[in-house]
This record gives C-alpha cells, sequence and structure tokens, in this order.
C-alpha cells in the first residue's frame, strides 16, 4: 500500500508601498508528488518504522531578486498550512546551496541552517542574506510515514516570506 503526498508551494511578500525599493521571491519547481521509497522484500508485510522520505529535487529552488538598489537585508520565512494530512506526519526542508549571485558589490551568501530544520504551522526564520541571489536549492524531508495510515493522499501547502529592511 502506497500513500501519495503533495506538497504545494507559494510565496507571499511584504512590501512597502512608500518605497521604490520592493525585493520579490520566487519559489521554482513542480508540486511535489513522491510515494514513500520502497522497502527490501524482507520488509514486505512491516511498518516503515523510523523511515524518512527525502526530496532533493535540484529545480526546487528560490530566487530573491529586486534587492539590490536600497534593500539592506532580507529573511525568507518558511511556514506550513495542513490541509488534508496525518498528525504524525513531520515535514523539514533545508538549504542545499547558496545559490548564486550576479549583484555588483559585495553579496554576503545566505546564512541560516545548514541542516534540515522542520516546517511549522507558524513562520519561523529560514534563511537571510544580501543582494539578489538566483538557484538557492530547498531539500524537503517527510516522516511520520507508516503503513498503518489510512491510504488517502494527503496536502499540505509551504508558504515562503520574504521581509527586508532598508
Amino acid at each position: 500500500m502506497k500513500h501519495l503526498i503533495c506538497l504545494f508551494f507559494f510565496c507571499s511578500i511584504a512590501i512597502d508601498t512608500f518605497s521604490q525599493c520592493s525585493p520579490t521571491i520566487s519559489v521554482l519547481g513542480n508540486p511535489l508528488m513522491s510515494s514513500p521509497p520502497s522497502f527490501p522484500s524482507n520488509r514486505i508485510g512491516l511498518d516503515y518504522g523510523g523511515s524518512e522520505l527525502v526530496i532533493a529535487d535540484p529545480g526546487s529552488n528560490i530566487s530573491i531578486a529586486n534587492a539590490d538598489a536600497c534593500i539592506n537585508s532580507w529573511q525568507i520565512a518558511v511556514s506550513r498550512v495542513d490541509n488534508t494530512i496525518n498528525t504524525d506526519f513531520r515535514f523539514w526542508v533545508s538549504k542545499a546551496n547558496d545559490g548564486s549571485s550576479t549583484s555588483s558589490g559585495t553579496s554576503i551568501n545566505p546564512n541560516g541552517p545548514s541542516g534540515y530544520q522542520e516546517i511549522q504551522t507558524f513562520s519561523q526564520n529560514f534563511f537571510s542574506g544580501t543582494k539578489n541571489r538566483q538557484s538557492v536549492q530547498i531539500n524537503y524531508k517527510i516522516s511520520g510515514l507508516s503503513v498503518l495510515k489510512t491510504a488517502t493522499t494527503y496536502t499540505t501547502t509551504v508558504y515562503y516570506t520574504i521581509s527586508y529592511t532598508l
């Protein structure tokens, strides 16, 4: 029995309507639809136990634009809204690389945790930086999978929000 898990990605932006500076964030990649990993035949009929599903898609990335002109720094936050989900599932995200910058002058690589951090139902800091950044790869991990869960489609929506200081 396999379960289908969907992650949908949206982004939002905090905009200062009184300024000419309005950084934007884009999240690239298709909604992820994946099944739990296959296990050896000697595991058939057994629970998945402490297994985790890791989704490392090089096409899933975040880019920050329009931050060169007058933005001092920016901060990306991450949160999720569960649509139909089992409360035993836990969702994780990591920044796999620092992406690149075509900005003139000094561009500080994004800083933030190098490992996975759990995506909560409330907004929490993910990573921050200065200037424009392209193609910061994002990886995901899901834990709490089990053959004992009801076979259905589970969905959650992951939100990325950018805030900034002038």
